[in-house]
């Protein structure tokens, strides 16, 4: 299977043409210019480099959020359009699922080991979940959470068992003092980001293509705009 994997749903944006996970050509932005600028010349050297074209590849792989609202739109519209174009079907992706496969277990002790994907989405609140890191299983689902709230949860489920668990992403400072008033030693990698490899790997977990038109954000929450006409 041959995957144009897409993402503009937090700050960086990046894309990469993989055979099933195999890397053929890919490229991750941290431009600080807007995703609206930098994303579809990124897919064009990218999609240059791996010698293929949009008519030779087998489906389009995008993060559908949660994240950057914007930043989620910009992504999604040009993958939606790509996919009409070239009459290709697209598999959505979890932006949580897809910044947990990005990253991989290092130093494996044997202990249970539990990913926290976390986009941080300000006022001392995430967009998350909580994972298996080995089997990828959900332990909590992808939501928006008080930061507070999440902390309390992570600390019912890891009990006495003292497992791993590490936090990835920007939001992983908004989580630190709250998983710290829990007595959860934790680890943070803050600058984990999603990667085409882990867009890739996510997509093929549990590929479900639709049609382009049928593909839907995943926002966890309501705009600002959406708030402020209420």
């Amino acid at each position: 299977m041959i995957l144009l994997a897409c993402d503009t749903s937090n700050s960086t944006c990046c894309a990469g043409v993989y055979e099933n996970t195999r890397p053929i050509a890919f490229e991750l932005s941290n431009d600080p210019r807007t995703h609206s600028e930098t994303f579809m010349p990124l897919v064009s050297r990218v999609m240059e480099q791996s010698g293929y074209t949009f008519d030779t590849i087998d489906f389009f792989a995008v993060t559908t959020g949660p994240g950057s609202f914007t930043g989620i739109r910009i992504g999604l519209s040009a993958v939606k359009g790509m996919a009409l174009a070239s009459g290709k079907k697209v598999i959505p992706v979890s932006s949580t699922m897809a910044l947990a496969r990005s990253c991989d277990i290092a130093k494996d002790d044997g202990r249970n080991v539990y990913f926290v994907p976390a986009f941080d989405a300000r006022n001392s609140r995430v967009f998350a979940r909580m994972i298996n890191a080995r089997t990828y299983d959900t332990i909590i689902d992808e939501n928006a959470y008080d930061a507070s709230d999440l902390a309390m949860q992570i600390s019912h489920l890891a009990g006495h068992t003292k497992p791993r668990i590490v936090v990835l992403g920007n939001g992983a400072e908004t989580l630190r003092d709250y998983l710290n008033e829990q007595g959860i030693r934790a680890e943070y990698a803050a600058g984990a980001v999603i990667t085409p490899q882990g867009i890739s790997r996510a997509a093929l977990l549990d590929p479900k293509p639709v049609d382009g038109a049928l593909v839907q954000a995943t926002y966890c929450a309501v705009s600002q705009a959406e708030r402020f006409k209420k």
